[in-house]
């Protein structure tokens, strides 16, 4: 599984009482409808589905519980690739 920088060093040290953006790529063959659930079960929110990904919203300190599960193939901040920012926002 790729997890981006800052993932990695919020896994390693989560703010408690702050939530993370991400996007998240499942392994071919993965169920969606599991992962889901796993999102939730760690108090968080699917927010969208993308075409070949998931933008969800997970607290800091649960982010370990999402992140040991087997299937995911990469997992970066929503900030990093764009899609956690609010479009005026990407503009300046």
């Amino acid at each position: 599984m790729y997890l981006s920088h800052p993932v990695r060093r919020i896994r390693e040290d989560p703010l408690p009482g702050e939530s993370i953006g991400l996007v998240v790529e499942l392994e071919d063959g993965a169920d969606p409808v599991t992962f889901e659930e796993r999102v939730t079960e760690v108090g968080g929110t699917v927010d969208e589905r993308l075409r070949f990904s998931w933008r969800v919203t997970v607290p800091q300190e649960r982010l370990d519980d999402l992140l040991s599960a087997s299937d995911l193939e990469r997992v970066e901040t929503a900030n990093t690739i764009s899609l956690g920012l609010e479009r005026d926002d990407a503009e300046e």
